[in-house]
């Protein structure tokens, strides 16, 4: 029984070492089809969605560790309040493989940053810009043809992170209308040349 279940075992990974890795390619172009739906904002060096992002490769002759988590691709996103990092990470463990993680990070406030800075520079004597897990907004794992899904739920949470109540008036805006100007249109006269 004891031999039975060796081989079983000794099958069952062999198995999973034969299931391939992530396509980056196909993963990059899924995320570039999904980016198309939306209008590239004004970056300073991006002519396209695609200049955007940030493609991990494995390097020629690399050693592939046979755990942890690997980043495949990175995005920044700007919002006027915030930027977000949207990142594609291959789970690299065996029993793993195939699935991919997509974590969406916010970025740091500044009174955050600076207490954070404060703490760690007292009790660690140095400072780690690192996203906390009060910075991760989104988390999801997907296979390969899964993440147009899991870039739906990223977008629901950004869109959720950047939502607020209605701004309370500080006097500085303008004043606003308590009387509708008319919007009705006023055409010239057909001449009757």
């Amino acid at each position: 029984m004891a031999k039975i279940d060796k081989i079983r075992k000794a099958i069952k990974e062999e198995f999973e070492r034969q299931i391939p890795r992530v396509d980056v390619e196909n993963a990059k172009q899924e995320l570039l089809d999904w980016l198309s739906q939306l209008k590239l904002p004004a970056y300073p060096a991006a002519n396209s969605w695609e200049d955007c992002l940030l493609v991990f490769d494995d390097k020629p002759g690399e050693e592939i560790p046979e755990e942890g988590l690997k980043i495949r691709l990175a995005l920044r996103l700007f919002t006027r309040e915030n930027s977000y990092l949207i990142a594609i990470m291959e789970c690299l463990d065996q029993k793993a493989r195939g699935v991919s993680l997509l974590s969406t990070h916010v970025n740091w406030k500044n009174d955050e940053r600076l207490v954070q800075k404060a703490i760690e520079e007292k009790y660690v004597g140095q400072f780690t810009d690192m996203p906390r897990a009060k910075h991760i907004i989104w988390a999801q794992t997907f296979r390969e043809r899964e993440l147009h899904e899991a870039l739906n739920a990223t977008a629901i949470a950004i869109l959720g992170h950047e939502l607020v109540g209605e701004r309370p008036s500080t006097g500085d805006d303008c004043d606003l209308l308590t009387h509708p100007i008319s919007a009705a249109a006023a055409f010239p006269r057909r001449d009757d040349d």
